[in-house]
């Protein structure tokens, strides 16, 4: 795992200055925070390890068969609960929140936002992020805290080139404001959802789960149909 660290930020170095060039959808994220890490770390992992296996791997990055309902039943009222105090209280939203639910079309929107919150961001950039820089980073730095804040930090940084380049964020185009923006967001975002990894006990769908929870009602309001 300490060895792996060391891959692991090369290959976010790397992937950073592709997100400067390319910021990817959603599906891109699939293939450079899921399936290229999964398969370099099965590469490697099949070098070094007696005896490896694909269940060997997926458990190093919180995957452990028998283990995925773990921390859940306090993950899911605490992403309601962050999702709520933001979305009320510091989002700009509040009037189209308040006419999702008035309107009744939170109903359908809210299921629906849920599911692809959880095959897109909340997967995606969570197995990267905490199952495996935090994992390896915490072995690495032999503390959690450490971990989750480096990571933290790291996660701030992923979110700059879509601050910066992306015409949906109110700081594209001014470098100083998508600095402070994603390193904002992305550092509290990451020491709430690392700190959920830990007491989870390395449970990876918990920190998913709260993930897509904290994105859910932002994302209501942004879904159209037509």
């Amino acid at each position: 795992m300490k060895s792996e660290a060391g891959l692991a930020l090369v290959y976010f170095l790397l992937y950073m200055g592709y997100l400067f060039l390319n910021p990817e959808s959603e599906l891109g994220h699939w293939l450079t925070l899921v399936a290229l890490p999964l398969a370099l770390l099965i590469l490697y992992q099949r070098r070094v390890w007696d005896n490896w296996s694909l269940e060997k791997t997926l458990t190093t990055v919180g995957l452990e068969k028998g283990s995925l309902t773990r921390g859940l039943v306090w993950a899911i009222p605490l992403g309601l609960g962050v999702s709520l105090v933001l979305q009320l209280l510091l989002s700009n939203n509040v009037d189209a929140f308040r006419e999702l639910i008035t309107s009744g079309r939170f109903l359908y929107l809210l299921p629906l936002a849920l599911v692809l919150l959880l095959l897109t961001a909340g997967l995606t950039e969570e197995f990267f992020f905490r199952g495996v820089l935090q994992t390896r980073l915490a072995a690495l730095l032999r503390s959690n805290v450490l971990a989750i804040l480096v990571v933290s930090v790291l996660f701030g940084l992923y979110h700059l080139p879509y601050a910066y380049l992306n015409p949906h964020w109110p700081s594209a185009g001014d470098l100083g404001a998508a600095f402070q923006a994603a390193m904002v967001n992305g550092m509290l975002g990451g020491v709430v959802l690392g700190a959920v990894y830990v007491f989870a006990r390395g449970n990876l769908l918990a920190p998913v789960i709260v993930h897509a929870l904290i994105d859910l009602f932002p994302a209501m309001t942004q879904i159209r149909f037509g």
